[in-house]
């Protein structure tokens, strides 16, 4: 199981204003929630990030830049986005965006995803992350790792 502790500090009730004077701001989910995602989609989350979701939720990473929306999407919108439904339905940018192999889990900014591998999720350090088919990060973890020290390290 990944350890996602160092994220801890920064989750806040949803609707709190201390929220967005913090680095990061992230919202705990329950259990039911992401089971429900997982039977709409037909599969399961990548093992990371379902540990992500079970033990900090879904939110936002380095919130006050305002250069981005950096948007860890919550289970239900990363299903709507891979079936083209709700808010997705005729989004053209789903269309650049293999849904077959790559779950798109991560909003940059309008219209821009990143993407973990959903060929390697077995493998023990996780799931590959990859922005416009370039990997960026080994792991979710890394990933979060790397934003944390330097936002947008990867544009």
């Amino acid at each position: 199981m990944s350890d996602f502790s160092f994220l801890k500090n920064y989750i806040f009730v949803e609707g709190d204003a201390e929220a967005n004077k913090e680095k990061h701001a992230f919202y705990p989910l329950k259990k039911h929630d992401i089971e429900n995602a997982e039977l709409r989609l037909g599969s399961s989350f990548p093992k990371e990030l379902k540990d992500f979701f079970e033990q900090i939720g879904y939110g936002f990473i380095c919130n006050p830049n305002k250069s981005g929306v950096n948007r860890l999407m919550d289970p239900s919108s990363i299903v709507d986005f891979m079936l083209g439904e709700g808010v997705y339905e005729y989004d053209p940018d789903r269309e650049i965006y293999d849904t077959q192999n790559y779950l798109v889990f991560f909003e940059v900014s309008e219209g821009t995803y990143l993407t973990m591998d959903l060929n390697n999720d077995q493998h023990e350090e996780g799931s590959a992350i990859y922005y416009f088919g370039e990997k960026i990060a080994s792991s979710l973890k890394d990933f979060l790792v790397k934003m944390d020290s330097q936002t947008d390290y990867f544009l």
